[in-house]
């Protein structure tokens, strides 16, 4: 007999593959989910690194327009610019920041004094320099655009400070500082893996990147940042652009976010490797990929133990029914101290079997004895249901044998008793009256096993002789 898939492999393999379907579904929502906040929460994080660069740059800007301020404050509480004294001030504030290339004054006298014992070039008019006209058409501190230095061939830039007198304008001061500066700002701020910084003026001009040939020349020359840097033409002309992809200088694919610096018209670019962009994304993509293998195991595991636990009656029954079905009744099935539905399938098997093994043996029981001739056995109880048909029949043909047996012992006693009472002095009126008597009986017997149907071979013979 072919045996099919059993129960248990059944139910485990749908239960099995609903888990999967059901925990995979839900880690790839989850991973989805996950994957687009952690790449809003990158994007957050990247603006944020983004501004703070951008915060720092400033922040090394206004502390110079601080300075220049507090210059501008001192001649205007004078009243005046006076040469001794400008010089003394602007002496004592480089000593105070040596890092600063130059400190200055310019008045609308076309006088300029000047740190380091600096001699301003005869002839040319400090009126007519951009930083000059800057503070006074700003009215306020302001930051210049970087440029390359004239005497030092650097990157520089200067903030300038108005100097007024009530509402006379009489000069502005100046403070020129080179851009290594702003470079160690930007190196220094914690950027991820692979992320960069570079710096561009108000007309996107690239003042400071990593790729030298990018960097401002000696001649002046720069390079504009729209040019060799096309992603990030939307973002320098709408600062609120999003984040945008493309690839660096070094052909690696990065993310591109762009801050202004405060009111300067500044700008600062971050340059992120898509790759640290997307670590994190992986991280918990693999993550939610090891906790959903995990839970499957588990999962399995756990279904595995509770369906063996579940289908532990089938492996008594089964057995049990294999044996009833070769004619083995002496399996026994224990029963089970469960409730549900298949432990009351395993009890009541164990109680069909109990009972069929009693009628069993019961029928052995009264066959037997009547094989061995003894009719006087108790009648079978009642079996139940269309059982109990055939407790009904052993007892009738019990009951049949008894009426034949009996019969044919009466018969036996009395041909006996008659063959006693015939004689030599017998009538032949006597003897006929006796052969009636015992045709009368013979009769009886056969009217009485009639219902038999036998297999001897003279049968109709017999049924001929006796008609």
């Amino acid at each position: 007999m072919l045996k099919g898939k059993s129960v248990r492999e059944k139910v485990t393999r749908r239960v099995v593959a609903a888990l999967v379907i059901t925990i995979l579904s839900l880690s790839v929502v989850t991973q989805i989910y996950l994957s687009r906040r952690l790449l809003e929460e990158q994007k957050i994080q990247m603006t944020v690194a983004t501004q703070l660069c951008a915060e720092n740059v400033e922040k090394w800007q206004e502390e110079m327009k601080a300075v220049t301020t507090t210059i501008a404050d001192v001649f205007e509480a004078r009243g005046q610019i006076e040469k001794n004294e400008a010089i003394a001030i602007v002496d004592s504030v480089q000593a105070t920041y040596p890092d600063y290339i130059f400190v200055y004054v310019g008045t609308e006298t076309n006088n300029m004094y000047m740190s380091r014992n600096n001699i301003y070039p005869a002839g040319v008019d400090v009126r007519e320099r951009p930083w000059y006209k800057a503070a006074k058409q700003a009215g306020k501190a302001v930051m210049t655009d970087p440029y390359m230095g004239a005497s030092i061939k650097i990157m520089e830039a200067t903030a300038t400070t108005p100097i007024y007198v009530g509402d006379e304008f009489i000069g502005a001061v100046g403070i020129d500082a080179g851009l290594e500066n702003i470079e160690e700002v930007v190196s220094s701020f914690e950027l991820q893996d692979g992320a960069y910084a570079f710096l561009m003026d108000s007309k996107g001009n690239i003042v400071f990147h990593p790729n030298e040939e990018y960097m401002p020349k000696t001649d002046g020359t720069t390079v504009n940042a729209a040019e060799v840097i096309p992603e990030i033409s939307p973002m320098l002309e709408d600062i609120s652009y999003d984040i945008t992809r493309g690839r660096d200088y070094q052909g690696t694919s990065v993310m591109y976010d762009v801050a202004q610096v405060g009111n300067s018209g500044w700008k600062v670019g971050v340059a992120l490797p898509r790759s640290a962009y997307m670590s994190h994304v992986k991280k918990g993509i693999t993550i939610c990929i090891f906790m959903a293998v995990l839970c499957i195991f588990f999962a399995i595991l756990d279904m595995s133990r509770a369906i063996q636990r579940l289908l532990k009656p089938l492996d008594k029954i089964n057995p049990a029914m294999d044996k009833m079905l070769k004619g083995d009744f002496t399996s026994i099935i224990s029963f089970s101290k469960e409730t549900d539905e298949l432990g009351q399938l395993q009890n009541q098997m164990a109680e069909m079997v109990r009972q069929l093994s009693d009628m069993i043996n019961e029928q052995k029981f009264v066959l037997s004895e009547i094989e061995h001739g003894n009719l006087a056995v108790e009648d079978m109880d009642p079996f139940p249901g269309e059982l109990n048909e055939i407790s009904t029949s052993v007892n009738h043909i019990k009951e049949a044998y008894n009426d034949i047996v009996s019969d044919i012992q009466f018969s036996a006693i009395n041909l006996e008793s008659y063959a006693v009472g015939i004689n030599e002095d017998s009538d032949m009126e006597e003897m006929q009256a006796v052969f009636t008597e015992l045709a009368t009986e013979a009769d009886s017997l056969m009217e009485k096993t009639s219902m038999f149907i036998t297999t001897t071979a003279n049968s109709a013979y017999s049924e001929d002789y006796v008609d």
